[in-house]
């Protein structure tokens, strides 16, 4: 099967009542727009997409018969912050602390209403111990990244700097 286009979301009405087959695409892998994929079932997927093209969990590849094939998101291990846990001025200082390292590790970060998540790029107890020492109430926890892309930052706009 070729992709060349993004089709829709399995939450769209075309594709209501129609059988999914999955095909695993990391976070890492989101937003490379040629690469060769598997689903679950063992179709072939060439991606073949425009330059810029994401792929958010639920992704319509393509449609075989009645069954769609879709992107889903694997649970990685990631480092979560739930705002609830950390409540008050001092907790607002102690995150923007955590956002600061992140930032100079350009960490790409994933936030919500609830919680901001953001891919472990160290070991668990060097996270755990970071959460720690800040005194922010935090995990380290294997969950779905980027599902529907990541929050907007300064490293988006890189000018002339370019990784292509």
């Amino acid at each position: 099967m070729e992709a060349t286009a993004i089709l829709g979301s399995t939450g769209d009405p075309a594709f209501s009542g129609l059988r999914v087959d999955p095909v695993t695409v990391p976070w890492g892998d989101a937003g490379k727009h040629r690469q060769r994929l598997r689903s679950r079932e063992g179709r072939e997927i060439t991606l073949l997409l425009p330059r810029g093209s994401f792929l958010a969990d639920g992704s319509v590849l393509g449609v075989d018969g009645g069954t769609v094939v879709a992107v889903e998101r694997p649970p990685q291990d990631a480092l979560v912050l739930q705002f609830a846990d950390n409540t008050g001025p001092a907790a607002v200082r102690r995150a923007l602390l955590l956002g600061y390292a992140l930032g100079n590790r350009h960490a790409p970060l994933e936030v919500s209403a609830e919680e901001v998540r953001t891919p472990l790029l160290t070991s668990p107890e060097v996270a755990e111990r970071a959460f720690h020492d800040l005194g922010l109430a935090g995990r380290v926890d294997r969950v779905p990244l980027a599902a529907h892309g990541w929050s907007n930052t300064s490293a988006d706009h890189h000018g002339e700097h370019r990784h292509d």
